[in-house]
């Protein structure tokens, strides 16, 4: 089973779209995926359910089991564990767990996901937070790939510069070479604006694989409708995308 982190230290650059529309991507073309909800903002399971019974603090606090967390989601072949937004009565949330555990089991994301591989999942896919503290090391220890999602902008650059100075720390504190990082997502790109062209051409520079995916409304539309991207039907130049998109990673 393949595992990709989809991350970056920056809110609103529209790395859960991201997540969701890999994951719903590779499910339609025919692999069993897993979509890991680890925000404890929750934009992935209130796009993908209405309801669920258990959520991923639960099954990190061995509450209940992995099979009981996961919920079918109404695209064929792509599950989803959820994170609920609103905190759980008592101490036991994600948030609290983030805060007070996540130090404590490094190995906790690399024990679950074996516990998914033996479900007959192909790939797993977090959602993570606009952090990089000991909870994502721990998505980090267990992923085989990261992908960053960024804007055409100079803060989304710095935000970049940050999370590979991070991870490059990670690496090196942890002496090991996963997760790779080769992959970009340029989001929400418009070719009339300069800028956008100068930010590809650096990219281009640094030997990175990157994705151009455009201003596209359906995205905002198909969160309303509870969708994802492609059964919403967006623009063909993002549907190419995230083609392409599924392509690098498997």
């Amino acid at each position: 089973m393949k595992k990709i982190a989809v991350a970056i230290q920056k809110g609103g650059v529209g790395k859960t779209t991201m997540s969701l529309s890999l994951a719903a991507e590779l499910a339609l073309q025919g692999k069993k995926v897993l979509l890991i909800d680890a925000d404890p903002q929750g934009n992935s399971t209130g796009t993908l359910l209405e309801s669920f019974d258990h959520d991923l603090a639960e099954a990190l606090y061995g509450d209940v089991t992995i099979d009981q967390v996961i919920s079918a989601t109404t695209v064929e072949n792509l599950f989803v564990i959820p994170t609920n937004s609103i905190d759980r009565k008592g101490s036991r949330s994600l948030k609290t767990y983030r805060s007070s555990e996540a130090q404590k089991e490094p190995y906790i994301f690399v024990d679950l996901c074996d516990e998914v591989e033996k479900l007959g999942f192909e790939y797993c896919i977090f959602d993570t937070s606009p952090a990089f503290d000991a909870f994502e090391e721990d998505i980090m220890t267990a992923s085989d790939e990261v992908v960053v999602v960024i804007k055409a902008d100079a803060y989304s650059q710095d935000g970049l510069q940050i999370f590979k100075d991070n991870l490059d720390s990670y690496k090196k504190r942890r002496r090991v070479q996963n997760p790779k990082f080769e992959t970009i997502v340029l989001n929400e790109i418009n070719r009339s604006i300069k800028l956008t062209d100068i930010i590809s051409e650096g990219l281009n520079a640094g030997d990175f694989n990157v994705v151009y995916v455009p201003v596209d409304q359906d995205f905002k539309y198909a969160t309303i409708e509870r969708q994802t991207i492609q059964q919403r039907g967006g623009k063909k130049e993002t549907l190419d995308a995230l083609k392409k998109l599924a392509d690098l990673i498997k």
